[in-house]
């Protein structure tokens, strides 16, 4: 999924894409999320797909920013807040438990994997005619 539900990034999502581990920007007063109270200086930490979170634990993205400022500087070392590092263990744990309920799903499905050419097993779902080539 792109940015705002669209199923292509626009060209904020493709900036933030673009951001590595250790690039310093500027995040505009009121934006990010939670929104910085005044224009902020940081450092990119994670990047995931159009978002990403940053050391001082605001994550941007499409959704909740308008422009960031690259500023050109890279760190390879960088120190990470602890309001960072308790966002990363939430997501890591909103990550598993979907992965979890899309193992079970897919066990009552009684499939391996996601594969829109197979037939569910159980279910009256007919294949998809073959492409005519």
């Amino acid at each position: 999924m792109g940015c705002g539900g669209m199923y292509f990034p626009t060209n904020l999502g493709v900036r933030i894409s673009e951001l590595r581990p250790g690039d310093e920007i500027i995040i505009l007063k009121g934006e990010g999320y939670p929104a910085v109270a005044q224009e902020t200086t940081t450092i990119v930490w994670i990047l995931a797909g159009f978002s990403a979170l940053c050391i001082d634990g605001t994550a941007i993205s499409c959704l909740n920013v308008s422009d960031f400022i690259r500023t050109g500087r890279h760190f390879d070392r960088f120190e990470i807040s602890e309001e960072a590092k308790q966002m990363e263990k939430e997501a890591s744990e909103r990550r598993r438990e979907m992965e979890a309920e899309e193992a079970e799903l897919l066990a009552e499905l009684e499939l391996d994997h996601v594969d829109p050419t197979i037939k569910f097993k159980g279910l009256d779902i007919p294949n998809p005619p073959p492409e005519p080539e």
